[in-house]
């Protein structure tokens, strides 16, 4: 991880560490402030309350920002009104004014805006999203009473994961375009834009996911619908192949579908986690070697499988690695909290589904998932 991409997860994590520890909605605004414009190199960063009035609840100047923001101090409360009004992401006066979500009541409305006197790219936009929606549920949380300790502990090191994979993926695809754009390399930028997009909407679902957990006192809300994994496992697939070839890896990744393998019945976003885990889990054991997703029928469910060549896992470790924290014997110096298959487990077993490990030995490991059939599909 660079120096730039280090330094904006960690000012995502203090901003989520605040959140979790809000006893009342305007306590960790000034570091939602603070670390908003960290994260991106703004010169300004506000949030404004719309609550019986509108009120600027925290405010944020960097100490580089020069002249500028002395002439430019904020925006005017009336056009705050009118960006609340609207609802959408907007600039104003070189302000890119993003909304939070509303606190269940629907009492306040808060908005972020962030002034820079450079122009914001996509990703950049995207991290002012999600320090939006980490905003949002830090004022969930505080609307409810607040975390417990448990709780707390929990989403911190869960969301903490969970932005580790995308935000790398997104970086790579960055990194990509930038260079085959210098290249003429045309078709190539495309591609690593369209991850680019996938990964940043992978992100700020799981954060709006997370966001609907707290607003229903932590339980998990699945929305469901037809899923064709085939096509889920391609798309997880491609930000890490393009990632083996760019940093010369030599892994290589197959997808698999079996022609009478149904739909599965599920929530996208979750699911899509969940494969995402297990391509993560196997690409990082099997670096240089194969990972396999392979789609197929198995007793009226539809099953999917990650097969990888890696050094497998211990007999003794076959369930810790589905514990929290808890990571195999093999995983020596590979990054990670030990979080990701329990948090894929849990999101199977909600969906009516199961995971384990199949298969494991020297010559590599077999994670296979199960899910109920879309209902049109088992139906007909």
């Amino acid at each position: 991880m660079d120096v730039i991409q280090s330094t904006r997860l960690t000012a995502l994590l203090e901003m989520v560490r605040a959140a979790a520890d809000a006893s009342e909605p305007s306590s960790f605004m000034p570091s939602i402030a603070r670390g908003t414009a960290e994260m991106i190199g703004a010169s300004a960063c506000d949030v404004w309350f719309d609550e019986d009035g509108v009120t600027r609840a925290a405010s944020f100047r960097s100490p580089f920002s020069g002249a500028r923001n002395q002439i430019q101090d904020a925006l005017e409360p009336a056009q705050v009104i009118s960006v609340l009004d609207d609802g959408e992401i907007t600039n104003v006066d070189g302000w890119l004014c993003v909304p939070m979500s509303r606190i269940d009541d629907g009492s306040k409305r808060a908005l972020i805006c962030v002034e820079r006197e450079s122009a914001l790219d996509s990703e950049e936009v995207m991290l002012v999203e999600v320090a939006a929606l980490v905003a949002g549920v830090g004022l969930q949380a505080a609307a409810s009473g607040g975390f417990d300790d448990k709780a707390r502990d929990q989403f911190l090191a869960l969301l903490g994961h969970d932005l580790r994979s995308p935000l790398s993926n997104v970086r790579v695809g960055a990194q990509l375009a930038r260079r085959n754009l210098e290249a003429g390399d045309l078709e190539s930028v495309r591609q690593a834009l369209k991850i680019i997009e996938n990964q940043s909407g992978r992100l700020l679902a799981r954060l709006e996911a997370l966001l609907d957990a707290v607003a229903a006192s932590g339980g998990w809300l699945i929305r469901l619908e037809s899923l064709d994994l085939g096509a889920m496992a391609l798309e997880t697939v491609e930000p890490y192949r393009m990632t083996a070839k760019e940093q010369s890896l030599g892994t290589r990744f197959n997808v698999e579908v079996h022609p009478e393998a149904p739909h599965a019945r599920g929530d996208a976003a979750q699911v899509g986690q969940v494969i995402e885990h297990l391509v993560d889990n196997a690409a990082k054991y099997a670096a240089g070697g194969h990972v396999t997703v392979r789609i197929m029928p198995f007793k009226g469910s539809v099953q999917l499988d990650v097969v990888d060549d890696g050094p497998g896992i211990r007999p003794e470790d076959v369930e810790r690695v589905f514990a929290p924290f808890g990571r195999g014997r093999n995983a020596g110096d590979k990054q990670g909290y030990g979080l990701g298959l329990y948090l894929a487990r849990n999101i199977v077993r909600s969906h009516g589904g199961r995971l384990w490990i199949d298969r494991t030995s020297r010559s590599g490991t077999c994670m296979s998932m199960t899910l109920p059939v879309a209902v049109e599909e088992g139906g007909s």
